[in-house]
């Protein structure tokens, strides 16, 4: 009996000492998510400081937060836990880039209000941008779509409301995005019949599109058109809850902060050209700090929480509704469920040698869909630090799974019976930054892999980094972009008379998007004047590029609708009408950059596209392209 007791005593003591340690731990958790320690950490994304933080920073490099579609985004926001706190949860896009840093606005006498717990706070990150854009020719193989010229505007807001200690709602919305300037178009889509009365500009962009009497099955009849725009368009709304062991958010979020293959939350995060998407998911997720949940149960009330965002490890779990389509029936509804870990530490001496800005994140994330029996694994992961002068950015993204969703579409457009097709596709990233004084040399490699095969019965190989992770300024970004949309909308109007389930052919118009491709690009940056108030910068690269697939560069409608026989290498052509080939040709990129007060930037770009054997026509021509732009930011 004695024994008994005594075990019995010894059990009860380990259950009283595992419920201290876990109340412990709940009580560091609500110090370190909710009232973070004042310890003059970075703000996370998700944070503003009042006051600028210097930040040491790796030259070059925009630290990634999270995993994006097939990703998730993560930055648990700190706020503050004393009255004379100063740092407060604002807009969540972070604007870092060259100089220009996040700014936050305060009071009058140029003070930040002092908030208390419980305390509610509005701030607000305004932007305007215009861009000057010329390309002579956008066309390479033709005269109904040449030299081109169009100024653009938006604006973009970035707000929330937030109270202190306990949440916040944010918001991010565009108005104006992409309308141009003037009163454009036909009388009565303008606001006068006659130009020379026009007394204010009208709601117009342009797009790739069919003119009136144009033949609707021949791809040189595509050209830009006037079509209606947007005037408003809400990018992101969504909520965080602070509670005592992490974060739960819920709503229409960014996939990811920052820039990475899969996803972009349209940031100014680009060294070349402008982001003009904002990748969201409509999710919810919840993540926490596990490391000092680990650390509480290990030592207690010993343990001093680490509420930086800079060092530890974070755990999410997240659900995203891709589609819900019909909502009296679930089998057309497609639902991605993950989970991502990120490492980060501020400063490490590994090997002897001076470590920084450390980041290692990897996630995998399920979707699935009954309708079209896709069932998808993707896996990404990040490799970010800085060694001294050196820094690097390693991305990769692996995707793998079956689908019948692809097939329907191309099996109607080619008369093919739809298949379940295998996915196996991947991307890959690395930058490479050396800093020697005001000089920044930098070695890009980018790797997508593409599809010459677009028959139904074979597997779907292609990869396309996120639609604003530019890869140079005029090869993809608009000539491919141009062509591709021109394909696009030929088998969209073969499509169109067509019972079909699915209409993936929207998706060959690649949008600027890289794909099937690799890429080497060696830049320079050199800093030719800088003072507190004003950055003068200018960057030159130099990009190659090559197709992924050994069979070259293939339009799928084109070749789908010649395909005739056994053999599709012999009815594949590429998105110019000429026989495929590997080589894209090589860019010649140059910028020019001013940034004043960190308000505003004054950027001039410019590029010349060499073409390469993959954009030649069925004639073997391609005449080389120009670009020029002229851009003006405004952030408050």
């Amino acid at each position: 009996m004695s024994i008994v007791r005594q075990t019995s005593a010894t059990v009860e003591a380990a259950i009283n000492r595992t419920r201290t340690l876990l109340i412990t731990a709940l009580l560091v958790l609500v110090q370190s998510t909710a009232f973070a320690q004042d310890t003059g950490e970075t703000p996370a994304p998700d944070v503003k400081a009042s006051e600028p933080v210097a930040v040491e920073a790796t030259p070059e490099v925009q630290p990634e937060t999270t995993i994006p579609l097939p990703q998730m985004e993560l930055t648990p926001t700190v706020v503050a836990d004393k009255p004379s706190r100063r740092k407060v949860p604002v807009a969540p896009l972070p604007r870092d880039e060259d100089g220009i840093k996040s700014h936050e606005h305060v009071s009058e006498t140029g003070e930040a209000d002092e908030l208390r717990l419980g305390d509610v706070e509005w701030t607000y990150n305004p932007e305007y941008r215009v861009r000057m854009v010329n390309i002579d020719p956008i066309e390479l193989n033709g005269d109904s779509a040449g030299d081109m010229r169009w100024t653009e505007q938006r604006f973009r807001l970035d707000t929330s409301v937030a109270k202190v200690g306990v949440g916040a709602i944010r918001l991010q919305m565009d108005m104006l995005d992409g309308v141009l300037f003037g009163d454009n178009g036909e009388y009565p889509d303008t606001t006068s019949g006659v130009s020379l009365s026009s007394n204010r500009g009208n709601m117009r962009r342009w797009e790739v599109g069919l003119p009136p009497g144009a033949d609707p099955l021949d791809r040189k009849s595509y050209v830009p058109v006037l079509v209606d725009a947007d005037v408003l368009e809400i990018n992101y709304l969504y909520a965080d809850v602070f509670l005592p062991i992490g974060l739960l958010r819920i709503g229409r979020q960014p996939k990811k902060y920052g820039a990475g293959i899969p996803s972009h939350d349209g940031g100014p995060h680009n060294r070349w050209g402008v982001s003009t998407n904002s990748d969201a998911a409509d999710r919810i997720l919840f993540g926490t700090k596990i490391d000092e949940i680990l650390y509480t149960l290990m030592y207690g009330y010993k343990h001093v929480a680490d509420p930086s965002m800079d060092n530890g490890v974070i755990f999410a779990l997240f659900y995203d509704w891709q589609v819900q389509d019909d909502v009296i029936s679930t089998d057309d509804d497609l639902s991605s469920i993950g989970t991502t870990v990120e490492y980060r530490r501020k400063k490490a001496d590994w090997f002897g040698l001076d470590w920084k800005d450390i980041l290692v994140s990897g996630a995998m994330v399920y979707l699935s869909n009954e309708e079209f029996k896709s069932q998808v694994f993707g896996f990404p992961a990040s490799l970010h630090a800085g060694i001294g002068d050196l820094s690097m950015q390693l991305n990769y993204m692996h995707i793998n799974g079956t689908s019948r969703e692809i097939s329907e579409g191309f099996a109607e457009l080619s008369g093919a019976t739809a298949t379940t097709q295998d996915i196996i596709a991947h991307g890959f990233q690395a930058v490479f930054d050396y800093l020697i004084g005001p000089v920044t040399a930098t070695i890009e490699f980018d790797y997508a892999t593409g599809d010459d095969d677009p028959r139904v019965t074979t597997p779907i190989t292609t990869f396309n980094f996120a639609r604003d992770m530019n890869v140079g300024l005029l090869m993809f970004e608009h000539v491919m972009a141009f062509e591709s949309a021109r394909s696009a909308a030929v088998g969209i109007e073969n499509l169109a008379g067509l019972d079909s389930a699915s209409f993936p052919l929207t998706e060959v118009s690649t949008e600027g998007r890289f794909t099937n491709a690799i890429a080497i690009f060696p830049q320079v940056k050199v800093d030719l004047y800088k003072t507190p108030n004003t950055v003068f910068h200018t960057r030159v690269g130099a990009l190659m590029a090559w197709s992924q697939a050994q069979g070259g560069v293939v339009d799928p409608i084109l070749t789908a609708l010649a395909e005739d026989g056994n053999r599709i290498d012999d009815d594949a052509v590429n998105f110019h009408g000429g026989k495929p080939d590997r080589f894209y040709g090589t860019e010649l990129d140059l910028q020019f950059g001013v940034t004043y007060k960190e308000y505003f930037r004054w950027t001039i770009e410019g590029a010349a596209l060499l073409p390469g054997p993959a954009l030649y026509d069925q004639n073997g021509d391609a005449v080389n392209s120009y670009l020029l732009e002229n851009r003006l930011e405004f952030r408050f």
